[in-house]
C-alpha cells in the first residue's frame, strides 16, 4: 500500500528538522503499528539517532539508593505505600561505593544515576553523591532522580556534585499520582536555573493513554532547556488499579518514540555534549538497572544491546570513545 501522503510530508519535514506541530504528531500516531507509516517513521528516526550521535552509544547504570513504601502513593507505582508490602531499604555507604567501583570496571560507563523516593532526604543524598564522585571512575557524571525540590535545594545538589537530575511531569500527574504539575515543572525550572543539566520524560505509557495525552505530556518538557528526554511505557504491576490495562506493545512504543523523536529534531540543547544524538535519548543511551545480584549481567547486556544495534563505538568517563566490536564485548565479558 502507498503511504499516506500527509503522514509522509510531516515525517519528511521532521527529518530535515522542521519543527512539528502537536496535532500533525497526533495525526502520525493514528496510524496503527507496523504500518507503512509508522515503520517509515521508525526508520527515519533511527537514522537520524545515528547521524546525530555519530553512532557512538552510551550506558548509564541506575543505582536505587532508597525505596518504598512510597508516601508518594501514584496509583501506577510498585512502591506505593497504599500497596507495597515490602520493606524500607536504604542503601549502606560501603554498599554504594563497591557499586560505584565496580561499575567503573571499564570506564565505558559514562554516567550514574541515583534513584530515590518522594520522602527522600537531601541531606542524605548529597552525601551519597559524594560517595559515588570519590569511588566512580573519574568524570563519571552523577545524575539524581528524586522528589520535587525548591530552588535552594537544586544548588545544594550542585555543590554536592551532581551533574545533572531526571525528572518528568507525568501522564495523568495530579490525577494517578499526588503531586501537581505544576510542582514538577517548577522543579525542572528551579533544576536547570541550578545548573543542572535536567532529563525530563513521558511516562508512563500505557496502551489506555490516547496519542493527546502522550503528545501534551511531551510538548509540556519540550521547550523548557532540557537536555534530553526519555520515553518509559507503563510496567503492570500486581495489586495497582493499572494493573489491568496490561502493557504498551513494543512496536506502538517505537512508533511513539520515532515520532517524538521527528518532531523534537529541531530542539538545540543547552549544553553541548558530545555524542548526544536527538532529545529523546532512548535508542542511543541505555540504563541499566545495578544491584549486587544482576548489576554486573546488566551491563554486559547494556553493551550487546547497543551492539545489536548498530552503535560501533561507546562513550567512555573521559569523552573518548571505544569501538563497540565483538572483540569489545569478548574483552568485557559482555558475550
Amino acid at each position: 500500500m502507498p503511504i499516506d501522503a500527509k503522514a509522509a510530508d510531516i515525517l519528511s519535514r521532521g527529518w530535515y528538522k522542521e519543527k512539528l506541530e502537536p496535532h500533525e504528531c497526533e495525526y502520525l500516531l493514528t496510524f496503527r503499528e507496523k504500518s507503512s507509516e509508522a515503520n517509515l517513521a521508525v526508520s527515519l528516526a533511527n537514522r537520524l539517532v545515528h547521524k546525530e550521535c555519530s553512532d557512538v552509544g552510551q550506558i548509564c547504570a541506575e543505582i536505587t539508593t532508597s525505596s518504598g513504601p512510597c508516601p508518594g502513593n501514584c496509583r501506577f507505582c510498585r512502591y506505593a505505600e497504599a500497596s507495597y508490602m515490602g520493606k524500607f531499604f536504604d542503601i549502606e555507604d560501603n554498599v554504594l561505593a563497591r557499586y560505584a567501583e565496580e561499575i567503573g570496571g571499564f570506564s565505558d560507563v559514562r554516567s550514574i544515576r541515583l534513584t530515590t523516593c518522594a520522602d527522600a532526604d537531601l541531606g542524605e543524598l548529597c552525601r551519597q553523591i559524594g560517595i559515588v564522585r570519590d569511588h566512580a571512575k573519574r568524570g563519571t557524571r552523577i545524575f539524581v532522580n528524586t522528589r520535587d525540590l525548591q530552588a535552594d535545594e537544586c544548588r545544594r545538589l550542585k555543590e554536592a556534585g551532581a551533574y545533572g537530575a531526571y525528572h518528568s511531569c507525568r501522564i495523568g500527574e495530579g490525577k494517578d499520582t499526588g503531586f501537581k504539575p505544576e510542582k514538577r515543572l517548577e522543579t525542572i525550572s528551579n533544576l536547570t536555573a541550578a545548573g543542572l543539566q535536567v532529563i525530563s520524560g513521558v511516562e508512563p505509557i500505557g496502551p489506555e493513554h490516547s496519542s493527546k495525552e502522550i503528545v501534551e505530556a511531551f510538548y509540556r518538557i519540550l521547550d523548557m532547556r532540557c537536555l534530553n528526554a526519555e520515553v518509559y511505557a507503563r510496567e503492570p504491576v500486581v495489586g495497582t488499579e493499572f494493573n489491568q490495562y496490561g502493557k504498551l506493545s513494543p512496536a506502538r512504543l517505537a512508533q511513539m518514540k520515532a515520532v517524538l523523536t521527528l518532531a523534537s529534531s529541531w530542539y538545540d540543547p543547552p549544553a553541548r555534549i558530545q555524542y548526544q544524538g536527538t532529545f529523546v535519548s532512548d535508542q542511543n543511551c541505555v540504563i541499566a538497572q545495578y544491584d549486587g545480584k544482576t548489576g554486573k549481567e546488566r551491563l554486559e547486556a547494556a553493551r550487546r544491546r547497543l551492539f545489536n544495534n548498530g552503535f560501533r563505538r561507546l562513550l567512555k568517563t573521559d569523552d573518548s570513545t571505544v569501538e563497540l566490536s565483538l572483540m569489545y564485548l569478548r574483552q568485557t565479558g559482555s558475550v
